[in-house]
């Protein structure tokens, strides 16, 4: 059975609710042409931006390098079909560049407070989406992935093949 292609509405609650079940996954940068994927917990803001606060790491020398990024965040495999996840694209600042970011991911996270006391010393990523990969392959397999892209959803078809060449 093939998956029911979801309004922009739709794969938003989707994407944002799976988001808020989790907070795990793995942040992927990459400088001179070397990748590099770091695990990371995040913390969902306004807007589905991704706040995610870190004692450092060479994810901090990429971003300024080269904001790019990819968040995952996915279920673990049932089998090599059946898989629940996101793929988060998009623009990274650090609180080295924008030293705001702190109080900003404290004042939009509020589940930050009960963690207060472990927060001395860390610094933060803010990931600004451009566009999130949806995929539920959970139950019966299919494997049909959504996009959710610039405020609209639109479907694996060759009207995304071709805007992403643009």
């Amino acid at each position: 059975m093939k998956n029911k292609q979801m309004t922009m509405n739709e794969l938003k609650n989707h994407i944002t609710d799976f988001l808020k079940e989790r907070s795990q996954g793995s942040l992927a940068t990459c400088v001179d042409q070397v990748p590099r994927s770091s695990p990371v917990r995040y913390y969902l803001g306004n807007n589905m931006n991704i706040y995610i606060l870190s004692a450092g790491g060479e994810k901090f020398n990429a971003i300024e390098q080269n904001p790019r990024v990819c968040l995952l965040v996915n279920t673990d495999y049932v089998d090599f079909r059946q898989i629940k996840g996101v793929q988060i694209f998009g623009r990274a600042i650090t609180s080295l560049q924008e030293p705001h970011l702190f109080n900003e991911a404290q004042q939009q996270c509020k589940m930050l407070e009960e963690r207060k006391y472990q927060l001395h010393g860390l610094m933060v990523i803010k990931v600004l989406p451009e566009e999130i990969v949806y995929l539920n392959s959970l139950g019966d397999g299919d494997r049909t992935k959504q996009f959710l892209k610039l405020d609209k959803a639109v479907d694996e078809s060759n009207e995304y093949r071709s805007a992403k060449k643009l």
